[in-house]
């Protein structure tokens, strides 16, 4: 069973990409965050959407 809320960490092991690019996704938007207390969260599924539509953005086809 998959978790329902990754920590920061997990994120950018499972996606690979460093806290710095994660943290700048946020600030554009691009991943929404959950706050649980002081610690940061992102819902499994927001992630996958957001994996998700970097394969089906028509700007990652080669031409």
């Amino acid at each position: 069973m998959q978790p329902q809320f990754l920590r920061v960490n997990e994120f950018c092991d499972r996606y690979a990409v460093s806290r710095a690019t994660f943290y700048r996704l946020v600030s554009r938007g691009e991943i929404a965050v959950c706050k649980v207390g002081s610690a940061t969260r992102v819902r499994a599924s927001d992630a996958e959407t957001w994996a998700q539509s970097l394969t089906d953005s028509p700007s990652n086809d080669i031409a």
